[in-house]
């Protein structure tokens, strides 16, 4: 959600000076992509709504920011205000009578940081005030608008048990080097073994591996963030644990004991249904083995129970 700096201008001190001294003024700090006001009042608390005032940010040109000029102003139809500002910068027309000619940049970017001026020429003496925007980066998936901005990760599983399971990220060509994390659905870090780095030029490619346990969560992010660029990109990915052995023996134990209890034929029937079982789920298992490590862990038992009671 966007947010206004509000200034309570009253309180400020904003250098003002005559001719051509240095007009050192205020700092004002506000985040990407929020809105900002920068200050700008006569001492005198004079009627502005007749006069002349000027804003312009001193580099890269002198760009044009705002002026207003007896009811005049760029965004009543007035030329000259430079593209970078159009339909961002606005005024406070009930503040003129007091002697407030600040404005309000909306949608901020990082390139409206720096230093602007607010001048009334026409005033004797003429007077200047002069203020320093910061717009500091936020943290967003800039992937495909910056170059170098890290790839929405790969994730998966190598390894995966009854109680624990062992994943695996990667992030490739990113630059400049990220920092890659795995986190719990709190967004807590999760330990992790030593990033794998590879570096080809200026690219890096990072793979980080961590162990999770079963929990009452099985919702896990990595993370990737290059603060530098205000850059962060993540993928997550929902652990299936196993199920216990235990469990898994007991859908078809108790039905292999009731043939035996019932009759010497029926034992030896089931008997023959679950050695031809086996034998399927070996084939299946090893297939699965060279399609994907974590599929024979996870979905063995459960294949050899399901054959079990089709057959029985």
């Amino acid at each position: 959600m966007k947010s206004v700096r509000i200034l309570c201008i009253c309180l400020l001190t904003v250098s003002a000076v005559i001719g051509n001294e240095k007009c050192p003024g205020v700092t004002v700090v506000v985040s990407e992509e929020s809105d900002v006001i920068l200050p700008c009042s006569l001492s005198t608390n004079q009627d502005l709504e007749q006069k002349l005032f000027d804003w312009r940010k001193k580099a890269p040109n002198k760009q044009e920011v705002f002026m207003y000029d007896g009811g005049l102003h760029y965004n009543n139809g007035r030329p000259g205000q430079d593209e970078h500002f159009r339909g961002r910068v606005s005024h406070f027309p009930q503040e003129l009578q007091f002697g407030n000619a600040s404005i309000i940049i909306r949608n901020t970017t990082v390139a409206d940081s720096g230093d602007y001026t607010c001048d009334f020429p026409h005033l004797q003496p003429e007077q200047r005030f002069c203020i320093k925007l910061v717009v500091e980066l936020t943290l967003k998936d800039r992937s495909g608008e910056i170059p170098g901005a890290a790839p929405k990760p790969f994730v998966g599983i190598l390894n995966i048990s009854e109680d624990e399971a062992l994943l695996k990220c990667e992030v490739r060509g990113a630059s400049p080097k990220p920092k890659v994390e795995w986190r719990d659905s709190d967004g807590n870090i999760l330990p992790a073994e030593e990033p794998q780095v590879s570096r080809t030029g200026e690219r890096y490619d990072i793979t980080l591996l961590t162990t999770v346990t079963r929990t009452n969560s099985s919702l896990f992010h990595c993370v990737a963030t290059q603060e530098e660029m205000g850059h962060v990109t993540r993928d997550q990915i929902d652990v299936r644990y196993c199920e216990k052995t235990s469990e898994v023996k007991s859908r078809y134990g108790v039905g292999v004991l009731i043939g035996l209890w019932f009759s010497g034929v029926a034992a030896t029937l089931a008997l023959s249904v679950a050695a031809k079982c086996i034998r399927k789920h070996k084939k299946a298992s090893q297939r699965n083995q060279r399609d994907d490590p974590s599929k024979e862990a996870c979905n063995g038992d459960a294949s050899l129970t399901d054959c079990l009671t089709s057959q029985l």
